[in-house]
């Protein structure tokens, strides 16, 4: 029995492109948790990579405003080889003819759902009561589609006004034109997509309030703690950070926050000293048993003050449990091993070698980088976590600061290990 021409049809459509009703509730599914992504490229990625898989085109980019630019530009874009447009090759000012297009709302004469087709372009030309300027307008319109070889665009409107963004639609992989109700679908997927993207872009700049205000706080550390200055939260931060990133190339996996935050929260850590009396962190001899009772208590007073700010959870326990030890005999808690927070056991290690290494009140005379890493060994299972201690003697000798690659110091001998490929837990 031959098949009929429409069951052909559904075969053939099976195997190029999904049907409009198969990709539509694979799209809908997929772009349901979109507004929980907060980190905008990976959102941007994620749009574009769905698209492509579930509606099989060419190609597909988005067009983004970048605030820091003043014009749209192409943030990412995927496809078949030889088709996909380099991401960030497209960058367009305002008074470019897409950009106008759209931001004057000209499309919505054009097609009704707001997306157009070139073959929207040209059914309307044909009508006779376009003026010059808008047929001059739609030429160079089609022009732009042709060259970058999208069968449609889709604006995305923030509020109904403000144009935020451009979806480009490269051809289907069966040849089959674009119909009207898949423009009705993709206006509607932008509008989602605006809003995520919108709701990332908030939170990227709370982000940036917040980053400006743990710089201000810990600026104001200095005001009362002499051990804190900002050479040694340069420091502190400088290393904390290269031990995340070699720690993230080994896989270990951080918290679910923001890296910068993670990585600010660990300079932070001695906050709660600005409740602690300036003759005890000032006083150069021994302190008395009643001083270390008081000293003792800035880990919790520091933790309370993030504690009471939503999503900063992890912030709160770096600071909380920084003098912790890695053997359980620190304090507050007496936390032990990996039950200590990632950050805090590396907060302890930065912060103790640029302690050992740059003179406090209490101790003029500071360590050699030599005599400070043998310290850190030394107190391996005891103090620090050992896996976190090798990762930071790499770091150390990455950044050219060991004699000899460690070779003439006393860690010589197993520096070589150390450097050693291997996973830390």
């Amino acid at each position: 029995m031959m098949p009929s021409r429409k069951s052909s049809q559904n075969v053939r459509s099976k195997k190029n492109n999904l049907p409009f009703g198969g990709y539509k509730r694979s799209l809908e599914l997929a772009t349901a948790g979109m507004v929980e992504i907060l980190d905008i490229e990976r959102l941007v990625r994620l749009i574009v990579y769905m698209i492509v898989k579930k509606v099989r085109l060419t190609h597909v980019g988005i067009l983004l405003y970048n605030d820091a630019k003043k014009s749209y530009v192409l943030t990412s874009s995927k496809g078949k080889k030889g088709s996909v447009i380099p991401k960030e090759y497209i960058r367009m000012e305002n008074d470019d003819v897409i950009i106008k297009f759209f931001a004057e709302r000209t499309n919505y004469l054009i097609n009704r759902s707001g997306a157009i087709r070139k073959e929207d372009l040209l059914k309307y030309l044909k009508k006779g009561t376009v003026n010059n300027s808008l047929r001059d307008c739609i030429g160079q319109l089609r022009a732009e589609m042709e060259d970058y070889d999208v069968d449609a665009l889709v604006p995305g409107y923030f509020q109904t006004k403000n144009l935020l963004g451009i979806l480009f639609l490269g051809k289907k992989s069966n040849g089959s034109r674009f119909q009207q109700e898949e423009l009705d679908f993709f206006m509607a997927l932008a509008r989602t997509a605006v809003m995520a993207i919108r709701n990332a872009q908030l939170y990227k700049n709370i982000q940036k309030i917040f980053y400006g205000i743990i710089k201000a706080m810990s600026l104001s550390i200095e005001k009362f703690d002499p051990d804190f200055t900002r050479p040694h939260m340069d420091r502190m931060f400088d290393m904390a950070a290269s031990m995340v990133v070699k720690l993230e190339r080994r896989g270990v996996v951080f918290p679910d926050i923001p890296k910068e935050l993670f990585i600010s929260s660990i300079f932070l850590h001695d906050i709660g000293k600005q409740y602690t009396p300036k003759e005890i962190l000032y006083k150069e001899g021994p302190l008395t048993q009643g001083e270390w009772a008081i000293l003792k208590k800035h880990p919790v007073d520091g933790a309370e003050i993030f504690e009471q700010i939503d999503g900063l959870e992890e912030v709160a326990a770096i600071i909380r449990y920084h003098q912790e030890k890695f053997d359980g005999s620190g304090y507050p808690e007496g936390l032990k091993g990996y039950k200590i927070p990632l950050g805090a056991r590396i907060a302890t290690i930065v912060d103790s070698f640029d302690a050992m290494t740059h003179s406090r009140p209490y101790r003029k005379a500071p360590f050699s980088i030599e005599d400070a890493v043998a310290e850190l060994i030394k107190n391996k299972n005891k103090q620090f976590d050992p896996d976190l201690v090798d990762v930071f003697v790499e770091v150390l000798a990455e950044k050219g600061m060991l004699k000899d690659g460690g070779g003439s110091s006393k860690v010589g001998h197993i520096f070589n290990k150390l450097l050693s490929p291997r996973t830390v837990a």
